[in-house]
């Protein structure tokens, strides 16, 4: 009887002892399985966070750039050389503080021969205008070519060209052009010679030149072909580089 009942008891025994060795191997396979899906969870966290962090640089370079193109750059006037509306920069109260060099009275004297040979050829003022590095755009207005040779006539790669206080004009008596006398203190344009050739035009804007410097006793007034602008061109610089330029 004894041993039955023993018998009894380590049967109940080993059973229990069974039966909560495998609840705890259960209970273990179903914690790694939650530390499995915890890792995986966080994983997917990192993930998703370092894509919301990529989205946003994303929508805030793609922000930047709309702004970017949102703002329209300035771009300056196209100035015509044949306007006949001749305007000058806008209005200015600004005076250039410079000292203006001394002169002797001096007239213009027009190359006297009548016709001379020209191997290039401008049927448009702008056509020549595309060539003129931006240095030489004397506030985005005009062209002043600084060229250090004696006054008067000379040709220089087929073209014809008048030096007058160390600056060259084109002096074509074919080409379309037209000249500005402007006052170097104001920065604004005493008188226009347009309609007319380069060298008609040039003649004509010289002699008032000289006349007037003649009478101030210095080398104020000066003429400059206008520059025109071509919003269409490519030109390998920016005029917004250049903040002293006259421009709208």
């Amino acid at each position: 009887m004894k041993r039955t009942l023993i018998l009894i008891l380590l049967i109940i025994v080993t059973f229990s002892v069974n039966s909560f060795a495998q609840q705890i191997k259960v209970k273990k396979e179903k914690e790694s399985v939650t530390e499995e899906e915890k890792i995986k969870e966080e994983d997917k966290k990192i993930e998703q966070q370092e894509k919301r962090e990529i989205q946003k640089k994303e929508e805030k370079k793609n922000t930047q750039k709309k702004m970017t193109q949102a703002k329209t750059k300035k771009r300056p006037r196209n100035i015509s050389t044949f306007s006949k509306n001749k305007q000058t920069q806008p209005k200015t109260t600004k005076i250039n503080k410079i000292k203006l060099q001394k002169i002797k009275k001096t007239k213009h004297k027009p190359y006297a021969k009548k016709k001379f040979t020209q191997n290039v050829f401008y049927n448009k003022p702008i056509m020549y205008h595309y060539s003129i590095p931006p240095r030489f755009i004397y506030r985005g207005i005009w062209i002043r070519y600084y060229f250090v040779y004696d006054n008067g006539f000379y040709f220089f790669n087929g073209y014809p060209y008048f030096v007058y206080h160390n600056y060259i004009h084109r002096y074509s008596y074919t080409d379309p052009g037209s000249y500005d006398l402007v006052d170097s203190v104001t920065d604004k344009v005493y008188a226009t010679f347009y309609g007319f050739s380069l060298k008609q035009s040039y003649d004509r804007s010289a002699d008032l030149r000289d006349r007037l410097n003649s009478e101030e006793g210095f080398y104020r007034y000066f003429c400059a072909e206008r520059f025109e602008y071509d919003t269409n061109y490519k030109y390998d610089w920016d005029p917004d580089d250049y903040s002293d330029w006259y421009w709208d």
